[in-house]
């Protein structure tokens, strides 16, 4: 591999890594537009269907905001991150990265509920004009 090639690889690696931090950073202060922007303009967000909570998939970029801004209403919490395990293969790239999530949830002006959620997502990046974005990101909690 050539040193031009194995700087790239390095540079790609380096922003798939903060494009990660920038998802959790983003969601946990509750900004929805700059949360959205972590995805291609047809990126999705799917939850698997968890205990009994359904599963849902949310697609495209004004989509993923509304569905930043609808559930920051109720939901705040913090992201705890693990290292991703990242496979780049040219413009394209897969994921896997476990996570932690403490949230409160506010049932009722009076009543709040605080938990802490735990599993993994599957991430497929891709490259565009504006750097790498997240195509697919599945959550499996």
């Amino acid at each position: 591999m050539s040193l031009e090639a194995r700087l790239q690889a390095i540079e790609d690696r380096f922003e798939i890594m903060d494009l990660e931090a920038e998802y959790a950073v983003a969601w946990d202060r509750c900004e929805a537009a700059r949360w959205a922007e972590v995805f291609t303009a047809d990126g999705v967000f799917e939850m698997l269907p968890a205990g009994d909570r359904p599963g849902s998939r949310i697609a495209g970029r004004d989509a993923l905001r509304a569905f930043c801004e609808q559930i920051t209403v109720r939901w705040t919490g913090m992201h705890f991150m693990h290292n991703p395990k990242i496979t780049i293969a040219g413009d394209r790239a897969k994921g896997i990265l476990f996570f932690e999530y403490k949230h409160v949830v506010r049932d009722t002006k009076e009543h709040t509920i605080q938990g802490t959620a735990s599993g993994y997502y599957e991430i497929t990046y891709q490259r565009t004009e504006r750097g790498w974005r997240m195509k697919e990101r599945i959550e499996k909690a």
